[in-house]
């Protein structure tokens, strides 16, 4: 059977051997570790017909086997629910009998998969205690961690793994990632550092230490790394990948594109580059060509929300709304929730002289107060290009007056939009005591987002005194 020839001999037998006598009706004998594998490959082809019957065999076989138990709690899982799934297994878990970890492992991840994330952390803690060699675990307890956002605990993990397995290339990615989020970034830089000298030759070491870097904004050592990394293995889609993002944020882009075209040599119909690519041209204004590339992303990932946002606003770039606003409108049917999606929608509204349609659309996201701040900053934005600036004042003031924000924005729209006009500029004392008491604001940061408010005398002597007081 031409199905089967890519399996190892043995496991082809079974198969044949199983489906042969189960198409026939005929009893079959199996030992336990041929039923369990016969169930696996099942599993992995998404057979669910043939994992019921190979399951009910096994049952017949094995009812008291561990493996047979797990196997069909997973059955139970994918057909019905992870938590009709759990409530069989936990049966299971008060016999003495079956304190194995292989058990209590299948529980954990039974409760990852129905969002019940302290209890797996605790379940995936408990097969440690068990079982301190069961190194799977520090993977799934990574992700987990990284789930709550506890991004020390991820990262302990993480390197707990790789100190065993230092080449686990998703671990080192994961570790990458999670790092990027601690206080102390400089221990996991060193930590991977060691890493690549310790196996120099290992592209994957030197690809998650390019990546931290990356993460972290320092691209020209992360492009070293990346170089490292493809003089090892040249055909390591990764390394071309972030090498040719790392060059297009030092906005070296002919470089940057020729990496990124580097990579799609090797993975041709990677959606992921093709989109690098049009936000490269993007980048440069070439509007024409990132529509090109957009396009060519979504001919491999249709439902993906990004290139179909970034391809309406290309349209939109070079007055092109008509042919835009389809992809726009596809973006947030696929992602309803998407705050951004509708407010670009919004905004490319109110340019386009589609005033009552932008605004209901901005009252809309206005009242559901999902990011807040954005929406107000951005309707806000909309009112003044199209000369209303005093509703934009009166919703940013009454906005700030009704809500505390973590972040200090929708105060600097507001002063350097007052600042600019004549009659307003010199009435912002409130705003601005309010800004100073509730944010840690720095002279740089006032020079790049309140110009306006530095050229009025009137506040000099408040702004200098808030700044040497607080220096």
């Amino acid at each position: 059977m031409e199905e089967f020839d890519y399996l190892n001999n043995n496991l082809k037998e079974l198969i044949i051997k199983f489906e042969d006598n189960l198409s026939k009706g005929k009893d079959v004998f199996f030992d336990s570790e041929e039923i369990v594998d016969i169930i696996d490959y099942y599993f992995d082809t998404n057979q669910k017909s043939k994992i019921r019957s190979s399951i009910a065999l096994a049952q017949n076989l094995y009812p008291n086997d561990t493996e047979v138990i797990i196997r069909k709690a997973q059955y139970i899982s994918i057909s019905k629910n992870p938590e009709r799934a759990i409530a069989f297994l936990e049966k299971y878990k008060t016999d003495a009998v079956r304190q194995e970890s292989s058990l209590i492992f299948a529980l954990a991840k039974l409760y990852s998969q129905a969002g019940m994330n302290e209890k797996a952390i605790e379940t995936y803690k408990y097969v440690l205690e068990i079982d301190k060699e069961y190194i799977e675990v520090y993977h799934l307890l990574g992700e987990e961690y990284i789930v709550n956002k506890d991004y020390e605990e991820a990262v302990k993990h993480y390197q707990k793994l790789l100190t065993e397995e230092p080449d686990d290339e998703f671990a080192l990615t994961s570790y990458a990632y999670a790092a990027q989020f601690l206080d102390d970034t400089d221990t996991p830089i060193q930590f991977l550092k060691n890493l690549c000298k310790q196996n120099s030759f290992s592209e994957q070491n030197w690809i998650a230490y390019g990546l931290l870097l990356y993460y972290l904004e320092n691209y020209y050592d992360a492009i070293t790394a990346f170089d490292l990394a493809i003089a090892i293995e040249d055909q390591d889609t990764t390394a071309h990948i972030y090498k040719g993002q790392s060059l297009i944020s030092l906005a070296n882009y002919d470089a940057g594109i020729i990496s990124l075209e580097d990579a799609l040599k090797i993975t041709p119909r990677e959606p992921v580059i093709t989109y690098f690519l049009g936000k490269a041209y993007e980048k440069q204004n070439k509007y024409k060509k990132a529509i090109t590339y957009y396009k060519r992303c979504l001919k491999y990932d249709k439902n993906s929300t990004e290139p179909l946002t970034s391809l309406a606003m290309c349209y939109f770039e070079i007055n092109e709304f008509a042919l835009g606003e389809p992809y726009i409108k596809k973006a947030i049917e696929i992602d309803p929730k998407n705050v951004y999606n509708r407010l670009s929608y919004a905004e490319m509204l109110y340019k386009e002289g589609y005033i009552d349609q932008a605004e209901e659309l901005y009252q809309t996201l206005y009242d559901e107060g999902e990011e807040l701040a954005a929406v107000t900053i951005n309707w806000a934005l909309s009112m003044v290009a199209n000369k209303r600036l005093m509703d934009a004042i009166h919703l940013l003031r009454e906005t700030i007056d009704a809500n505390k924000f973590e972040e200090p924005s929708v105060y600097f729209i507001l002063i350097e939009i007052a600042s600019k006009e004549p009659y307003l500029r010199n009435h912002l004392e409130d705003y601005l005591f309010k800004l100073f008491l509730e944010f840690d604001v720095s002279l740089e940061m006032l020079k790049e987002y309140c110009p306006s408010l530095l050229e009025n005398p009137i506040y000099e002597t408040l702004i200098k005194t808030y700044i040497d007081e607080k220096d």
